[in-house]
């Protein structure tokens, strides 16, 4: 079973209690935590957004964040216990929810137990060739004696060697035991534009030979996200959407956003037609949408494009109150908050957001055409983007409009019917965010598109 709407939760940020609703020992370990089994109290929350699968970031014991992992198999006690995350686990099973697991597989702590017997031991070590292009001769900054790869510059997380038989064998193992210990339906895997696609190409593999449905989803920022896909990924984090579309919104230039969904998803030819990314409008790495948004009331149609363009929403818990955060400070603590913070009530102006959202995932999850169709542009101007979403259950016709004020278009549907016999029977049009119908006269519609907002048509007989 693939995931259709996810709900993506920072547990060590979520779980962290506040002290009168400040959360001033974030960045510290001597915060207190709830149990991992508290997230079970999302429930009925995610039950109403129409989620299907909650996306758990770190859970392992670390030093810090989360990213910095010193124990793979056993969850961080901060947090709990494995008992504790397999009851989770079950709990969020018998909802009927699918969950994924956050791989951190490129680096590790220094104190994992492979880095730790390496700065005990050196050249001499069992794990000297575990970690990546090695300089016995050249010490770091953290007051090893060594230096080797590490992520994005930090030396505090040194890169695994993936190159290495015995660090696949040991990461592959890693991946069957999470499956069969907590019986987890996916990953997410950190970092994974930097790790060797040959190592994924051979995770993906006994992965799905263990398990065929398993959710491999890779983080990539860069790059042309077929890379993974032929690596054997189901998924790649759709960066490129996410930019263009506040992009477009903020700049009011539509013409950003069609050039990306046209490259990607065209039915014709784009080059990940078919292609199941994640789609998202923050994630514990980025500012939150609703600070991006130069108009803040454009959050309300950055939504209605979420969830009407292709890919596999994913929403950020918090993201649904409108919460405002913006990264760039010392951490990003900001950016993955506790619950306790989000439960002082919705931010005021916000009051709507949250039950449009719940509208939007129903529509979504109940049309065939927009949880999984293709995509055909219509016609693009510079605050207007008109879109069809193919499926052989019927097409979805998507109108967006980023003007203060209304604009009426006139559509000729035989240059999107033109190939099929439907255009003889139909009839009108119906409009899924107002229940409108749009009469077809002479094979056209007049169509009226309200200020910063849109349309969601559908062919309709009656």
């Amino acid at each position: 079973m693939r995931p259709n709407h996810i709900y993506h939760v920072f547990p060590l940020g979520a779980l962290r209690e506040t002290e009168d609703g400040r959360d001033s020992k974030a960045n510290t370990n001597r915060a207190k935590y709830r149990n991992i089994c508290q997230l079970t109290a999302l429930i009925p929350h995610l039950q109403s957004l129409r989620a299907d699968s909650i996306l758990l970031g770190p859970v392992f014991k670390s030093e810090t964040h989360g990213y910095d992992v010193t124990d793979m198999y056993q969850v961080d006690p901060r947090m709990g216990n494995n008992d504790d995350l397999k009851k989770m686990v079950s709990d969020f099973h018998d909802a009927g929810f699918q969950v994924f697991f956050d791989a951190v597989w490129n680096h590790s702590s220094r104190h994992h137990f492979a880095y730790r017997d390496l700065r005990e031991k050196g050249q001499n070590s069992t794990y000297a060739g575990w970690y990546r292009n090695p300089r016995f001769n050249t010490p770091n900054l953290c007051g090893d004696s060594f230096t080797v790869d590490c992520w994005a510059g930090f030396q505090e997380l040194p890169a695994f060697n993936l190159r290495n038989p015995e660090v696949e064998r040991e990461l592959i193992h890693c991946a069957e035991f999470w499956m069969d210990e907590f019986g987890i339906d996916g990953i997410r895997i950190d970092a994974a534009e930097d790790m060797d696609r040959e190592f994924l190409r051979h995770l993906a593999t006994a992965c799905h030979q263990k398990r065929g449905d398993f959710w491999m989803m890779g983080e990539v920022v860069f790059g042309d996200p077929r890379r993974w896909l032929e690596a054997g990924l189901n998924s790649v984090t759709n960066y490129q959407t996410y930019k263009s579309c506040w992009s477009s919104i903020n700049d009011k230039n539509m013409f950003e956003l069609a050039y990306n969904l046209n490259q990607l998803f065209d039915d014709r030819g784009g080059s990940c037609k078919g292609a199941r990314l994640q789609l998202f409008n923050e994630n514990h790495d980025v500012s939150r949408i609703y600070s991006i948004l130069k108009n803040k009331a454009d959050n309300f149609v950055q939504h209605l494009l979420f969830y009407t363009m292709p890919g596999v929403p994913t929403i950020y818990y918090g993201e649904e109150f409108g919460l405002d955060a913006i990264k760039g400070g010392c951490d990003d603590w900001n950016l993955r908050p506790s619950l306790d913070e989000i439960d002082q009530g919705i931010p005021a102006g916000q009051e709507n957001l949250l039950a449009e959202i719940r509208r939007l995932a129903a529509i979504r999850m109940d049309c065939d055409a927009l949880r999984e169709g293709g995509y055909q542009q219509e016609f693009v101007h510079s605050q207007q983007l008109a879109f069809w979403r193919t499926h052989q259950n019927g097409d979805a016709l998507v109108l967006i409009n980023l003007q203060d004020t209304p604009v009426q278009f006139e559509i000729d549907l035989r240059n999107h019917y033109a190939r099929t016999p439907q255009m003889n029977s139909l009839k009108n049009l119906r409009d899924l965010l107002s229940n409108d119908f749009i009469e077809i006269s002479n094979s056209k519609i007049t169509v009226v598109i309200p200020p910063k907002w849109g349309r969601i048509l559908v062919p309709s007989g009656t």
